[in-house]
């Protein structure tokens, strides 16, 4: 059984939901988020119309395809209801599984982070506030570590750990505890809620797998060269691989997928940022912790190269965003492509949206 793979091979904001429920359409059982957290923005629309930006469920959700958290996603149940409420709107209930492994983030780490990253002014770091990365630093300390596991379980230590978040914890990361008891007691509320919204699953129980990353290559925790503006996770091919093992598949289909040009949300270098260049984009408006969507012109060599070092072995390039190249041609679809507009230009090398 083979996987397919969904990378962003930028800074992220490529295209990699668009492209992920394409192949969903094509058949799909399962979407698998094998990096980061709920602070992905994965824009899809269908032909119909219906929209949504999705954080905590896979972008096969418009086709009914389930979603498994892998033990290297982050799960943020307070966000996850927020995005079911959100879905069900719009007349989709997804069926969500996880591993058991998988770290929870709790309203602490949100708070923390957004504490952290006011702290640094004009020096942010350029978080996207939700508290993954505080998350992933709190759980190194296992007496603070909180997973999935524990809420299947209805761990009864549950209040006494979150009394400690937030008192030692938050003074220790930012010097003033969190004095939040309504919200303490209706974040316990919600992880209970959670464990029964969300099913245990290994990936062996996986079929058919699309593999759907979050963020960009260049953003990869390990990228020296835009340390340490990059984030907390592997984002290219290490975790797939991993997984793939683990579950027995016999070929991996990796897809990058990057727009006509480049973009970066956040702080860090942008490679010939040009404040000229501008696109509307209904997804990445204004953040409060991210500022602006910034632009400029793709390398499609250095692309094409550090799309090839990660896959090493034959992979696809997906290009997006491709009705922007001409400004001048009048139809800037800033809503979004469906699926309906990706086509295959060449099974060896391209798809186009």
């Amino acid at each position: 059984m083979r996987a397919h793979v969904v990378i962003g091979a930028n800074f992220g904001d490529e295209g990699k939901g668009l492209v992920t429920d394409y192949l969903c359409s094509q058949g799909a059982g399962m979407v698998v988020r094998f990096n980061g957290g709920a602070q992905a923005g994965h824009t899809v629309v269908t032909p119909g119309g219906d929209r949504h930006v999705f954080g905590h469920f896979g972008s096969g959700s418009f086709v009914g395809v389930p979603t498994y958290l892998s033990q290297y996603f982050v799960c943020n149940p307070i966000l996850f209801f927020r995005e079911a409420k959100k879905l069900h709107e719009l007349g989709y209930v997804p069926t969500v599984y996880a591993h058991p492994s998988c770290l929870i983030t709790t309203h602490v780490d949100m708070i923390v982070n957004q504490r952290k990253e006011t702290a640094r002014g004009d020096k942010r770091h350029g978080s996207c506030g939700v508290g993954v990365h505080e998350t992933i630093q709190r759980s190194a300390v296992v007496e603070l570590k909180l997973t999935m596991a524990d809420l299947w379980n209805h761990i009864g230590s549950l209040p006494a750990l979150m009394e400690r978040l937030c008192d030692r914890w938050a003074k220790f990361r930012t010097g003033s505890a969190i004095v939040e008891p309504a919200m303490t007691e209706a974040f316990i509320k919600t992880c209970w809620a959670f464990a029964e919204a969300v099913h245990p699953l290994g990936i062996q129980q996986c079929p058919d797998p699309i593999f759907e990353g979050a963020q960009g290559l260049l953003l990869d925790q390990d990228n020296k060269e835009y340390w340490p503006h990059v984030t907390h996770s592997s984002t290219g091919m290490k975790n797939v691989r991993v997984l793939c093992q683990q579950g027995g598949f016999d070929g991996i289909d990796p897809y990058y997928v990057s727009r006509t040009y480049l973009t970066r949300h956040g702080a860090g270098t942008l490679p010939g940022e040009n404040p000229k260049m501008a696109f509307e984009d209904a997804t990445n408006v204004e953040h409060p912790w991210q500022g602006t969507l910034r632009f400029a012109p793709l390398d499609y060599n250095a692309m094409a190269k550090r799309a090839a070092v990660d896959a090493y072995g034959p992979h696809k390039l997906v290009m997006t965003h491709c009705d922007q190249l001409d400004k001048e041609g009048g139809d800037l679809r800033w809503y979004g492509p469906t699926r309906d507009d990706v086509r295959e230009t060449s099974k060896a090398v391209r798809m186009y949206a």
